[in-house]
């Protein structure tokens, strides 16, 4: 099968741009390829308009709305599927903020089952997303993004001070101890924090353009499966800016272990995805697959802010109705946080089952006290 892909809402490192707060991706894929099958007919529309190739940002709604009928019936002959990965931007700053700072194997000072159990670490990431402002923000995407190891932990140790002295706008104090240690203690030893990447590739992973790839190849492989198909090619529009990081987590995801990994608490994942397919980046005139979905995507983010015209709305549900949809943002991670709860308060209790929940986070906090002591003591014989 081949999978095209295209993108929008790119803003780089400026993740709380107020114009443009959503990043998304989408592919449009087929068994066979489009290019080779469909790409004439393409062309001869977009011709019939005066135009080389099919760019909705040029056309607009207006001329859209007249292509949408013929460019449906193309579509409709390849028999497709989709994929769309929405990723909000404010979300992913929450999220990498909380998963930089508070992961228990780095921040010793975090109780393991705050950041390992689904239901408390979900509770957690709002709560300490409640404790940010734009100046925290900003000052934590300024250190996760320099490259100088000294000078980003110095940075970073700031944002922990200023995340601990907004504890007390917290309704609870069990959250209070629990942040503000963590963030003491990790402005302390900003050491044990290990998210300074010398090289752009590095740097570049923590963006939400990075978060909407993975995403989005996780659901091309959800249609290779469905099909029984290999992801035979992935053919990505030209970016420039990004075009190293995307060749590098393709090559990262499609030759990871394909054994499943046990993740505490969550079940089991498969982290290799698209196995044995080729990534080709190139331009939307060189590719009918990559029109397609420009306009797709014009389309849908369109949706997201005003309602289309019926042509490209029919043309919109038709894509909707074949889709793999992934919505990262705090919607759909409140979603996930209330049935985490749920599951966890609909378990009846034993006498005996809270009395061993007690020994085990018990034995939990000897082990974070412990940890805590031999991090300091191997740091002070360093």
């Amino acid at each position: 099968m081949f999978a095209y892909v295209d993108e929008t809402g790119n803003t780089g490192a400026r993740m709380l741009d107020e114009d443009q707060p959503v990043f998304v991706t989408a592919a449009f894929m087929t068994r066979s390829d489009f290019e080779h099958r469909f790409g004439s007919e393409v062309r001869d529309i977009a011709k019939s308009f005066g135009l080389d190739e099919l760019h909705a940002a040029q056309l607009g709604v207006g001329r859209l709305e007249n292509i949408a009928p013929a460019l449906l019936r193309v579509i409709r002959k390849a028999g497709p599927a989709f994929a769309l990965a929405r990723v909000e931007k404010a979300y992913v700053l929450a999220a990498k903020v909380f998963d930089t700072l508070f992961d228990s194997f780095e921040n010793k000072a975090v109780p393991w089952h705050v950041y390992n159990v689904p239901a408390l670490r979900m509770t957690m990431l709002f709560k300490v997303t409640y404790l940010l402002d734009e100046q925290i923000a900003e000052a934590f995407l300024d250190a996760l993004l320099d490259a100088i190891d000294k000078r980003a932990l110095e940075k970073m140790a700031g944002v922990c001070r200023q995340i601990a002295a907004n504890v007390d706008l917290l309704p609870d104090q069990r959250s209070k101890e629990i942040i503000g240690e963590a963030m003491t203690w990790a402005a302390e030893h900003p050491e044990c924090l290990h998210f300074v990447h010398s090289d752009k590739v590095g740097r570049k992973s923590h963006l939400p353009n990075m978060v909407g790839f993975g995403n989005l190849l996780a659901g091309i492989e959800k249609q290779s499966v469905v099909w029984q198909r290999p992801v035979d090619r992935i053919v990505h529009d030209r970016q420039h800016e990004f075009a190293s990081a995307i060749e590098f987590w393709h090559k990262m995801y499609s030759n990871a272990r394909p054994e499943a990994v046990t993740v505490p608490f969550s079940g089991k994942m498969v982290l290799r995805k698209v196995f044995g397919s080729k990534l080709e980046i190139t331009s939307a005139k060189e590719s009918a697959g990559i029109q397609v979905i420009d306009v797709i995507l014009w389309l849908f983010s369109r949706s997201l802010k005003q309602e289309l015209p019926p042509n490209c709305q029919k043309l919109l549900n038709y894509v909707h109705s074949r889709a793999h949809s992934d919505d990262f943002s705090f919607a759909g991670a409140e979603a996930i946080a209330a049935a985490s709860v749920e599951r966890a308060n609909s378990v009846t209790m034993t006498p005996e089952a809270i009395e061993g929940a007690r020994a085990f986070r018990a034995e939990m906090e000897q082990g974070r006290l412990q940890a805590m002591s031999d991090f300091e003591n191997e740091e002070e014989a360093r």
